[in-house]
């Protein structure tokens, strides 16, 4: 990391060298936190001190991509895929500044650094150190933290979990079933149309043994008239 940051820095010998100049632009990322792997809209502030900003080079971390620029009037910006680096130049603001940027963030949480180049009227100053803390001569890069996406966590916790629920009055198992069928709905209709098919069957045939009995009393009455068919 110390050796990209250094590497990015190298491209610009006057910012090198301007280290010790008066002109102290500070940069700053607002907002200071971000949900890792979103696209966030981040804006550099550079604040004033004693030097107009005429320009600034971004540097984004590994993982990120600069996916736009919005407009600012007066200013002129170019995304460089290749350096992975977002620029601004063509304007002057005696005052502080503010440039945005939209960016993918990288997937990891954690803290990112983003090396800026600050070009003021009175020179170059590179904000660019890996270390937090600011010196006389340290000018620590422009941070942002990132936090896991507790929407993320949610969605897989969900997907992980799953429920089984077991159909009431049965504890028929899968592999007690000649079909592989893990549903016992079809064994539970198929035992009620057959008990229904077996009183259907059972009340025919008791009512045709009771109309052959009534047959044969009637014809014993025809030939016998001592007999009453009511008996």
């Amino acid at each position: 990391m110390i050796r990209r940051l250094v590497a990015f820095a190298s491209l610009t010998v006057i910012a090198l060298s301007a280290l010790a100049g008066p002109a102290s632009a500070h940069v700053e990322i607002e907002p200071e936190e971000a949900v890792a792997g979103s696209a966030t809209t981040l804006t550099f502030v550079v604040e004033y001190e004693g030097a107009a900003t005429t320009g600034l080079v971004v540097q984004l971390p590994e993982g990120a991509a600069a996916t736009e620029v919005p407009a600012k009037d007066g200013w002129t910006s170019v995304i460089d895929s290749v350096a992975n680096t977002a620029t601004w130049s063509g304007g002057s603001a005696p005052d502080d500044e503010s440039f945005d940027l939209v960016v993918q963030l990288p997937t990891t949480p954690g803290e990112v650094l983003f090396p800026a180049i600050v070009q003021t009227t009175d020179g170059e100053e590179a904000w660019i150190e890996e270390a937090e803390s600011e010196g006389e001569t340290g000018k620590p890069a422009p941070r942002l933290t990132l936090t896991a996406d507790p929407n993320a966590t949610a969605a897989t916790t969900a997907a992980t979990t799953t429920t089984t629920s077991a159909l009431p009055g049965t504890t028929l198992e899968a592999d007690q079933r000649d079909d592989g069928n893990t549903s016992a709905a079809p064994w539970i209709i198929g035992s009620g149309i057959a008990a229904v098919l077996v009183i259907a069957i059972g009340g025919l045939f008791l009512k045709r043994k009771q109309d052959r009995e009534n047959e044969q009393d009637q014809a014993t009455a025809a030939t016998d008239p001592a007999v009453d068919p009511e008996e």
